[in-house]
């Protein structure tokens, strides 16, 4: 009933966005057309992942546009409006035709409220390995939801500017064939940020995920009541479910706790985090350390053509996992990203929800083939004779999980190099890329990808 009420709150928005709003803000839209091939039916690791789930695994030809109109950069005071609209074909061994987005959203002063189905926006200028989000990238399919957020550092009122928050409340559902289906996506956030303006600054959250309701194969349909929503919202377990997970707690919680430290000056930004990981009571008391994602960001705010304008470098550990077993219930066994009954669990059309460096099999049953890995990652853009280029380097050790190790460790090797071709005189963008993979977790494999793209405005707003 919810996601009805969503659909029609979402074209009538959409209506009244054309007719009331046209006139007052610039209509914008891209279109491109990507070629991708490689020396084996499947693509290198970096032409697929990290693009919101669009591109096939095959060598293809992909079309893709997209029309909108944005949120007004001027300051404002009264309620600014947005919409957003975009799909793509490709050709190949298995031709589609997709939905990327659909949605609406409206700004009043520092608050954001968006409908549809909504990608999350790229953050690091797309150099991290997931997003700058263990649990949260651009890696998977994106699905219908609602969502309420602050998304800038936002001061809270009489700290004298010491201290300033942001948060998050989405829910939305799953689009894909599950185990349970129509399964339900809730997620909230919250941070604080403790002098936001000082050359020095720290900050904190927590970030909390949880599949829920849906139809399971065998017992039906599973109750999203407002009861069973307050228990999902506060982490707790249900003793009148007939799922027997339910019991100690309703549905599949994932969760994290996030630190970072900031430092600035008129040359150069620092950026540099811990992400936590937890699934049940052990690793929320950090009980799986030193689990998680290590994260340090450059980016340069002087010279717009340096060598190097932006970088980022991550190591992930995950091979704790609480331990294989523990003598206190729940605890052990963390079994990251899969679940005993969600079994599909934190995937989206056949990819994790998260880092894509968790590797799945398109299976809708315990698809997470690989969740315990060490790995480092290093990503960065930057300038080469005036012409925009970049980078990515992944190395990753791979162990599978605890349920099905692999015979060995696996080592596994997968860059990306991206250029933008500077050819004048011509009305479209082009870049070029080329990835590598070599191991034995995806096979040695190269592939290469041209893409032509034009962006532009239809209108320029009247007065």
């Amino acid at each position: 009933m919810m996601f009805k009420t969503i659909s029609v709150t979402l074209c009538a928005l959409f209506c009244v966005s054309i007719s009331s709003f046209a006139q007052k803000k610039e209509l914008k839209y891209k279109v491109g057309t990507t070629a991708q091939v490689s020396n084996k039916s499947a693509l290198p690791f970096w032409l697929v992942s990290n693009k919101n789930g669009l591109i096939p695994n095959q060598n293809s030809i992909m079309s893709d546009a997209s029309l909108g109109m944005t949120f007004n950069k001027e300051a404002k005071t009264g309620i600014d409006f947005m919409w957003q609209a975009s799909g793509v074909g490709f050709s190949g061994d298995n031709s589609k035709l997709l939905l990327d987005e659909l949605y609406v959203g409206l700004n009043w002063k520092f608050i954001n409220f968006y409908i549809g189905q909504r990608n999350y926006d790229s953050n690091y200028e797309n150099l991290s390995s997931t997003n700058g989000n263990l649990l949260l990238s651009n890696n998977a399919r994106s699905y219908p939801r609602f969502e309420i957020s602050i998304d800038n550092w936002t001061t809270i009122p009489y700290t004298n500017n010491i201290l300033s928050f942001k948060a998050l409340l989405s829910d939305g559902i799953t689009t894909d064939n599950r185990y349970i289906d129509k399964a339900r996506i809730h997620y909230k956030n919250i941070y604080l940020r403790l002098f936001k303006d000082s050359k020095f600054s720290g900050s904190f959250g927590v970030e909390h995920f949880a599949l829920w309701g849906g139809t399971h194969p065998e017992l039906g349909k599973i109750s999203t009541s407002l009861s069973k929503y307050k228990k999902i919202f506060m982490y707790e377990g249900d003793s009148e479910s007939a799922i027997s997970n339910d019991s100690y707690r309703l549905g599949n919680h994932i969760g994290s706790f996030r630190f970072d430290l900031y430092y600035k000056n008129k040359n150069f930004t620092l950026n540099t985090y811990f992400q936590t990981i937890f699934e049940d009571g052990s690793g929320r008391d950090f009980g799986n350390s030193p689990d998680g994602l290590y994260g340090l960001v450059y980016k340069n705010t002087k010279d717009d053509n340096r060598f190097i304008q932006s970088a980022v470098l991550e190591l992930y550990h995950t091979t704790d996992q609480s331990g294989r077993s523990r003598s206190n219930g729940d605890d052990g066994n963390d079994n990251y990203f899969n679940h005993g009954e969600y079994q599909t669990g934190w995937t989206h059309h056949g990819k994790t929800l998260g880092s894509p460096l968790f590797i799945t099999n398109n299976s809708d049953i315990q698809p997470v083939i690989n969740n315990r890995f060490k790995a480092f990652h290093l990503g960065v853009k930057g300038f080469v004779l005036n012409i925009p280029y970049k980078a990515y380097f992944t190395y990753s050790k791979n162990y599978g999980t605890n349920a099905k190790e692999f015979p060995s460790t696996i080592n596994q090797i997968s860059s990306y190099l991206e250029v933008n071709v500077p050819i004048r005189n011509i009305p479209f963008k082009i870049n070029l890329a080329c990835a590598l993979d070599q191991g034995d977790l995806l096979g040695d494999n190269i592939g290469f990808m041209l893409r032509l793209s034009k962006s532009g405005i239809f209108n320029s707003p009247k007065n």
